[in-house]
């Protein structure tokens, strides 16, 4: 049976996985976006950074591995680095997860330590901003209350078993 290089290229199945230098590049790439996300950077900021170092006019935060070529032209759209960013967290174990729901709790718990001058004086924008951090912070950590959603009727009484199946017509038996 052949087996696949990372790039997609077959290999035989003696010989050894070889990371070419475009696959190097992207895990460089998600490095580097994941490094500059903890920062709190956003993603065009990112997609910016991200260029001038392929263009060689910044330094990365995340160091180059050798053997890691840009092409001269090099750029990457901000869509590109959210892939890059989705890859990273899907291959990161679960355990990266709960690293950066600990980062967004300490990052909230700092936004909400710089609110408290204002919330003290009685500032009503620092007090609404207070409360829209600590509803995130519930969220994220899994703590806040489970929301229920009701569908109502013209009437404004709760939709009925058959109401709810003429609003949304015949299911078939393939769904």
């Amino acid at each position: 049976m052949m087996k696949r290089q990372p790039d997609g290229t077959f290999r035989n199945a003696r010989q050894a996985s070889a990371l070419s230098p475009v696959v190097l590049r992207a895990r460089w790439v998600e490095a580097e976006v994941g490094s500059l996300k903890r920062i709190g950077l956003a993603f065009d900021a990112i997609a910016e950074q991200v260029s001038r170092v392929g263009k060689h006019l910044a330094q990365p935060i995340t160091p180059l591995p050798p053997g890691v070529t840009f092409p001269p032209d090099y750029t990457i759209s901000k869509q590109a680095c959210h892939k890059s960013f989705r890859r990273l967290i899907a291959r990161e174990p679960a355990l990266a997860a709960d690293e950066f729901r600990k980062l967004d709790s300490a990052r909230c718990e700092d936004m909400f330590l710089n609110l408290q001058p204002g919330i003290r004086k009685g500032n009503p924008r620092s007090v609404e901003a207070g409360v829209k951090v600590l509803r995130h912070t519930a969220q994220i950590n899994g703590y806040a209350a489970p929301q229920r959603h009701e569908l109502t009727g013209k009437d404004g009484k709760p939709l009925t078993l058959v109401q709810l199946l003429e609003a949304i017509g015949p299911i078939s038996e393939e769904e």
